[in-house]
C-alpha cells in the first residue's frame, strides 16, 4: 500500500513564492546569455504528469464504496499536496528557478516541507490502485511482490536509513557541480526535482508511518536534521563567494546581485527549514513524554489493583 506513495506521489509548495515574482511582471527576460526566457512558459511533461496523476486519483476516489471521515481527511490532505506540487512545478515558480536561487530554494523547500508530509499523511496508494486501469493496478501489485517492494519499504521506513538518505540527498545536490549541472541540463534538472521528492517522501513517511517501534528516535531523527540543514544554510548565507556559477548571469536580469540573491536563498534554506523540523521535533517530544506518562500511570494503577486484589485475598 505504502510503495505506491514513494514511487507515483509528487510533492511541492504554496503560493507565498508568488509575490516574489510577481513585480517583476509577466514579459518575457534573458538570461545572462541573452536566451529567451519567459517565467510563464510551461513545461509540457511536467503538466501533463500532474494532470494524469490528478486524474487517476480521482477516478480511485470516487471509486471507492465507502468513505468514512478518516477517508476524507487524507482525501484532503492529498489534494492540498497535490495543489502544492503543481504550483511549485508550474509558472512562474519552476521556471523563475533557473533564474534566482532564491525561487529555486523556495520552491525545494515547500515541495520537501509542504506537500511531502501532507502527501504522506493521505496514503493515497489504494485511490491510487483503484484509479488505475485494472490490467495496470495487476502490473503494479505483481512488480512489488516480485522485487520485494514490502522489505524495501521496511529499509526506507528505518528511521536511521531515512536519516542519511535525506542528508547525502539534500547536501549532495548542493554541492556547486551538482547544482549546476541541474541548471545547465533539463535531464539533470529532472533527476534533482525528483531526488529532492524522494528523499522528502522517505524522511515524512519514516516520520509518520503507523505503529511506530522507537517513537523516541523521532525526536533524535528531527533535531539533529534540523541542525544539519541550517548548517547548510547558514553556510550559504554568510559565503563571500558565489556557488552557484549561472546565476552571475540570470540573477542580474532581475535585479540581485548573484551573491545577495544565494544569501536570500540561504536564509530561505536556515530559518523557515529549520524552524519546521525544530517544530516537528519538539512535538515528537512532547509526544514521548505523554506516551511515558500514560505508561507510567498504567503501571502504577496495575500495582495498586495487585495491591488491592492482595489484601482482599489476605481477608
Amino acid at each position: 500500500m505504502h510503495v505506491s506513495t514513494l514511487l507515483t506521489s509528487a510533492v511541492s509548495s504554496v503560493a507565498p513564492a508568488m509575490l516574489l515574482v510577481a513585480a517583476a511582471g509577466a514579459n518575457a527576460h534573458t538570461y545572462g546569455d541573452g536566451s529567451d526566457f519567459s517565467p510563464w512558459r510551461p513545461d509540457m511533461l511536467t503538466s501533463l504528469l500532474l494532470l494524469m496523476t490528478a486524474l487517476v486519483y480521482w477516478r480511485g476516489q470516487h471509486n471507492s464504496e465507502s468513505s468514512p471521515r478518516e477517508q476524507t481527511r487524507r482525501h484532503y490532505w492529498f489534494w492540498a499536496g497535490w495543489l502544492m506540487l503543481a504550483v511549485a512545478l508550474s509558472p512562474p515558480i519552476d521556471p523563475m528557478g533557473n533564474a534566482l536561487f532564491s525561487v529555486h530554494m523556495i520552491q525545494h523547500e515547500l515541495m520537501m516541507l509542504g506537500a511531502a508530509p501532507l502527501l504522506v499523511m493521505s496514503r493515497p496508494s489504494a485511490s491510487l490502485l483503484r484509479g488505475l486501469p485494472r490490467a495496470g493496478a495487476r502490473a503494479i501489485g505483481t512488480l512489488l511482490r516480485n522485487t520485494g517492494g514490502a522489505r524495501w519499504l521496511a529499509w526506507l521506513g528505518a528511521p536511521l536509513n531515512a536519516w542519511i538518505i535525506h542528508a547525502v540527498g539534500l547536501w549532495g545536490w548542493h554541492v556547486p557541480a551538482l547544482f549546476n549541472a541541474g541548471l545547465r541540463s533539463d535531464l539533470a534538472h529532472t533527476a534533482q526535482h525528483i531526488s529532492f521528492l524522494f528523499i522528502a517522501l522517505v524522511f515524512w513517511f519514516a516520520l509518520l508511518k503507523p505503529k511506530q517501534t522507537a517513537p523516541a528516535a523521532n525526536v533524535v531523527y528531527l533535531f539533529t536534521t534540523a541542525l544539519h540543514a541550517s548548517m547548510l544554510g547558514a553556510l550559504l548565507t554568510f559565503s563571500s563567494r558565489v556557488w552557484y556559477t549561472p546565476y552571475q548571469l540570470s540573477a542580474p536580469q532581475w535585479g540581485f546581485t548573484a551573491l545577495a540573491d544565494q544569501q536570500l536563498g540561504g536564509l530561505i534554506m536556515w530559518m523557515p527549514a529549520g524552524l519546521v523540523f525544530l517544530l516537528a521535533g519538539l512535538a515528537s517530544l512532547a509526544a514521548v513524554i505523554r506516551s511515558s506518562d500514560h505508561n507510567q500511570a498504567t503501571l502504577t494503577n496495575v500495582s495498586k489493583q495487585r495491591n488491592t486484589d492482595a489484601e482482599h485475598s489476605q481477608r
